[in-house]
C-alpha cells in the first residue's frame, strides 16, 4: 500500500502548470530604460523651448513633483480614463508629465504645450514618439537588462513542467532577443505553431485597452478599471494557474475580476512584485479573498517556492486533474 500511495504522489509532483507573467518590471530592471525615455523627452523639450538646460531640468522636476502630489489624477490616461496610475506604473511617469503639460495648469506647461502642438497632433503623440525611439535605441545598445537569477528560474520552470506565457505590452522581438541571450527559445503565441515551446509570448498584448463599458474594482482607496478585452482573450485562452505582474491595474485587475465573476478561465492565484516604488494601496491589497492579491513577490528568484506552494494548495483543494 505504501508503494502504491507513493507512486501516485510522484505522478502528481509536476502536473502541468500554466504561468502568465508580465515581462518589463518583473523580469527586467526597468530603471535604465525609463531613464532613456526621460532623457529623450527632456532633450526634445530642450530643443523646442529655447530654455537653458538648468531651467528645463528644474521645470521637468517640478512637473514630476506635481504629478506625484496627486497620483489618482495622473497615469496612463486613454480617452479620459486611467488604464494605470502614475504611482504604481514605473513607465507611466513620462506619460503623466505629458498629461500635466496637456492640462496646462501653469505658464511653463502652457508654453511647452503650444510649442509641441506646432509639430504634433497632441502632447500624447509627442511623448509616444519619444517612447518608441528611446526603447528602440535602448534595445540596440543593450543586449538585455534581465534581473539576476532570471535564467536559472526560467530553466527551473521549464524542467518542472511549467508553461511560461509572457503577456506583455513590449514587442515579441524584445522578449525573444533578451531571452535568446541565455539560449532560450520562445514562440510567438499568436502563431499556431507554438505548442512544443515551453515559453511563448503575447507581445503588444494591449493590456491598457479598456472596454467601452468597463466596470471597476476597488483596491483600498483606488477605483481601478478591470474590463480589458484584449488581455481577457489571452487569459481565457490560456486558463492560467498563476498570474504575476508589477502593475496592479494593467496586470492583475482583469484576472482578479475573472475570479470575482467566477470566469471559467480565472487563475487560481495572482501575485504582484514588491518593488521600491510599489505604493501602499497596492501592498494593502494583498490578502485572502477572490478580490485580493494572493502573493507579494520580493524577487523573481522566489518563484520556485511560490509555485510549489500553489501546486500544493491546488492538490489539497482537489483542483489538479
Amino acid at each position: 500500500m505504501r508503494r502504491r500511495r507513493y507512486a501516485v504522489r510522484i505522478s502528481l509532483v509536476h502536473p502541468k502548470f500554466t504561468f502568465v507573467s508580465d515581462f518589463d518590471g518583473v523580469w527586467t530592471n526597468p530603471k535604465k530604460e525609463l531613464e532613456s525615455v526621460h532623457n529623450t523627452v527632456k532633450s526634445r523639450l530642450l530643443d523646442i523651448s529655447g530654455w537653458p538646460k538648468s531651467k528645463l531640468e528644474e521645470v521637468y522636476a517640478s512637473f514630476s513633483d506635481k504629478v506625484f502630489d496627486k497620483p489618482k489624477c495622473y497615469g496612463w490616461r486613454i480617452e479620459g480614463r486611467f488604464s494605470s496610475f502614475v504611482d504604481e506604473d514605473y513607465f507611466a511617469v513620462p506619460t503623466s508629465i505629458a498629461q500635466y503639460i496637456d492640462d496646462a495648469p501653469c505658464d511653463d506647461a502652457k508654453y511647452l504645450k503650444k510649442l509641441i502642438l506646432k509639430d504634433f497632433d497632441s502632447v500624447l503623440a509627442f511623448v509616444d514618439t519619444c517612447y518608441f525611439s528611446s526603447c528602440e535605441s535602448f534595445r540596440e545598445e543593450v543586449s538585455h537588462d534581465l534581473v539576476e537569477g532570471s535564467e536559472s528560474v526560467l530553466r527551473w520552470l521549464i524542467s518542472n513542467n511549467v508553461q511560461v506565457v509572457f503577456a506583455t505590452n513590449a514587442p515579441y522581438e524584445k522578449v525573444r532577443d533578451w531571452l535568446g541571450e541565455y539560449g532560450l527559445e520562445v514562440a510567438d503565441a499568436r502563431n499556431d505553431d507554438f505548442k512544443t515551446f515551453p515559453i511563448r509570448v503575447y507581445g503588444r498584448a494591449g493590456k491598457q485597452h479598456l472596454a467601452p463599458d468597463s466596470t471597476t474594482l476597488n483596491f483600498c482607496d483606488r477605483s481601478v478599471f478591470c474590463d480589458r478585452p484584449e488581455y481577457l482573450s489571452i487569459l481565457a485562452k490560456e486558463s492560467p494557474d498563476f498570474v504575476l505582474g508589477d502593475v496592479l491595474s494593467l496586470d492583475l485587475s482583469q484576472p482578479i475580476a475573472m475570479r470575482v465573476n467566477c470566469h471559467s478561465s480565472a487563475p487560481f492565484a495572482v501575485g504582484i512584485m514588491d518593488l521600491p516604488h510599489t505604493p501602499d494601496w497596492v501592498l494593502e491589497s494583498v490578502g485572502e479573498g477572490l478580490d485580493k492579491i494572493d502573493y507579494l513577490v520580493p524577487h523573481i528568484t522566489s518563484l520556485p517556492r511560490i509555485i510549489q506552494e500553489i501546486r500544493t494548495k491546488q492538490y489539497d483543494y482537489g483542483t489538479v486533474s
